[in-house]
């Protein structure tokens, strides 16, 4: 059985994600941060193994390593999906700007993430797979960010150094047989806490989920080749 470790599980794309391998016979590790959200939990399924992570907490992702080694010693796939998004007061026309609260979006964003892929490579090194599966955004997108007008700098400038951590990571890790997939999923929709969701936004998560699983899971012919894609594998500049 394949393990796979996929963080923000709590709802959205992570949740969907969770169901689809699942359903696929993968043994999946849930990282989960949100209390008041028990969707996870209702999959009630016993390759489920729900973890407790904060992705901006060194002593919670080491915490979460612990937590699957009790199960097993090896990782075919990680999929770093969490996120941190709103609104905060950072935009160059709404001053003062706020300095402070955007160091969490790097903590969560970028530093989160690359931090989980350090802590997790031991096991990681002992799976047959050894795949690395990166959720962006086009906001993160240097080139297609140039006919946008006044945008809050912190999830955009955050989703950029992911992207940079992304292309670190390939450099180095791709020699010893890693493989790496960075989507941009689109605008999904928001699960409320009853698992229903909310008119705004475009795609269904459980849509983008089921394309994106098979996406992580499938071989390409060019995997020396670091990219980002849409859900119709359509390539983003990132």
């Amino acid at each position: 059985m394949p393990n796979v470790f996929i963080t923000g599980a709590d709802r959205g794309l992570g949740l969907s994600l969770c169901k689809e391998y699942l359903n696929r016979g993968w043994r999946v590790f849930a990282g989960k941060y949100m209390e008041d959200f028990a969707l996870l939990e209702s999959l009630a399924h016993p390759a489920l193994h729900v973890i407790k992570l904060d992705i901006g907490c060194m002593k919670s992702i080491a915490a979460a390593k612990e937590a699957v080694l009790k199960v097993t010693n090896s990782l075919d796939m990680i999929v770093s999906n969490a996120a941190l998004m709103g609104d905060v007061n950072c935009e160059l026309y709404k001053p003062p700007m706020d300095l402070e609260i955007p160091w969490d979006y790097f903590r969560i964003n970028a530093l989160g993430t690359i931090k989980l892929v350090e802590t997790l490579l031991p096991i990681m090194d002992q799976g047959e797979m050894k795949r690395l599966c990166f959720v962006s955004s086009e906001a993160g997108s240097i080139t297609l960010m140039k006919h946008r007008g006044a945008h809050p700098f912190p999830y955009s400038m955050s989703k950029a150094a992911m992207n940079m951590g992304v292309r670190m990571l390939h450099n180095q890790l791709y020699k010893d047989g890693y493989s790496f997939r960075i989507i941009h999923p689109g605008w999904m929709k928001f699960r409320k806490q009853d698992g229903n969701l909310e008119e705004s936004g475009r795609f269904d998560p459980d849509y983008i989920g089921q394309w994106a699983a098979k996406y992580f899971e499938t071989p390409r012919a060019d995997e020396h080749r670091l990219a980002m894609v849409d859900y119709r594998e359509y390539d983003w500049p990132f």
